[in-house]
Parts: structure tokens; sequence; C-alpha cells
């Protein structure tokens, strides 16, 4: 019986301790200090966790290529917490323009900091809430 609990105690602690080794600080992953900006037309939304997902098609300008950019923000929840949701806010097919902290591994991507909507609206999708975590909406 000893055994089987102490078992049990280690898949918890195990199950437990692996979202939190996963969990990363965007500060690692994409690089503030270095913003630029994109424009494009919205291909796909991913508005699941842990992170809302948003692909762009981007032309790039040395190549004349159409390159597909994949850009991250925080998780749903913290959006809808402050009015913005999937619905109707990112319709598909119109162009947009994203200030992003780019991708540190050189890749096409990075982590929103302002969004402009194809009717001109700016939303502000990074605060630096003292922590440089940068996730908060």
């Amino acid at each position: 019986m000893r055994k089987s609990f102490v078992t049990v105690i280690a898949a918890a602690i195990f199950a437990v301790a692996i979202p939190a080794l996963a969990h990363h600080a965007s500060q690692a992953e994409f690089d503030k200090n270095s913003p630029k900006t994109i424009s494009g037309v919205l291909t796909r939304v991913q508005w699941t966790n842990p992170h809302v997902r948003w692909y762009l098609d981007i032309k790039n300008e040395k190549t004349g290529e159409v390159e597909t950019w994949m850009l991250q923000g925080s998780g749903p929840g913290a959006y809808k917490a402050n009015g913005i949701s999937a619905a109707g806010v990112f319709p598909i097919g119109k162009t947009y323009t994203a200030m992003i902290a780019p991708a540190r591994d050189g890749s096409n991507g990075g982590y929103v900091m302002t969004w402009t909507l194809p009717d001109g609206t700016k939303m502000d999708f990074w605060h630096d809430y003292g922590d440089g975590s940068g996730e908060k909406p």
C-alpha cells in the first residue's frame, strides 16, 4: 500500500512540474528591444491556450516572395478579460499591420506589441508590468 501511495504522489508531482517547466518568458524568445513593423493579409487565427496565434502572409521586400509569419500573443483569457474576443475583431482576408518583438531565432515570427486593424484602429497588446514579461494585454 505504501509503495502505491508513493507512486501516486510522485506521479502527481511530475504532472504538475512538467507544465511549469514548459512555460517560458516572452523576452527569452522575442526581442522587445528591436521592434519591427510588418503588414500582411491575415490567413488564420488560433484563439487557443496557451497563446493566441495569428498567421499573416507578408510579401518579402527583397525577394518578392510571400512568406507566412506566425505572431503570438497572450492567452485568450487575458484578451477576453480586456474585452477582446476572436469573434469579429480579426476577420480573415484583411490586411493588418503589427509592431512586433521579433523572434530571437530569426524565424518569421514575433510577439505582438500593437495591432493596427484594417479600419485604422490601434490596439496595444504589450505592456511591461515591471516584471518584464509583457504577457498581459
